[in-house]
């Protein structure tokens, strides 16, 4: 089975803070998405309110069409370096959980000048949900992030 059909879903999300540009912000988020994907209205805004009253904006994705998600899921791991990917794949427990999910962070100032780095500060998350029908999640997270 190809590594993409066994991811099931993918969602992506981030937050925003009074101080951050949105329109960067989503900029920031459409450069880590596939040309297919970048023109649509995928992102869901939701304006919140913090602890302190400070205004909150978080986008949220969430990708289940077959071709969104592998088209999705290609591009990102094509522009995730070999390094990072390794990285990830030797601290898995750390990225997943038993229900098949796998997470990665990506950091938001990176994303905004087009480049998928890990990062855990004011991060772009990222959660693949692989099929529990397509084999084991650790051995499918193992493929996945062993591909190019």
């Amino acid at each position: 089975m190809q590594r993409e059909r066994a991811v099931q879903s993918v969602e992506i999300s981030t937050i925003a803070h009074a101080t951050d540009d949105l329109a960067k912000v989503e900029a920031a988020l459409r450069s880590i998405l596939p040309e297919s994907l970048r023109a649509r209205e995928i992102f869901t805004r939701r304006y919140l309110q913090g602890h302190h009253g400070n205004p909150i904006t978080t986008f949220d994705a969430r990708l289940t069409k077959l071709g969104d998600v592998e088209d999705f899921t290609r591009h990102f791991m094509k522009h995730m370096s070999r390094s990072e990917k390794l990285s990830i794949e030797r601290d898995l427990d750390l990225h997943s959980d038993e229900e098949g999910n796998l997470f990665i962070r990506v950091d938001k100032q990176q994303a905004f000048r087009r480049i998928v780095e890990v990062g855990d500060e004011d991060p772009i998350r990222v959660r693949f949900k692989f099929s529990r029908f397509s084999g084991k999640p650790e051995e499918l997270m193992k493929e996945f992030l062993e591909s190019e």
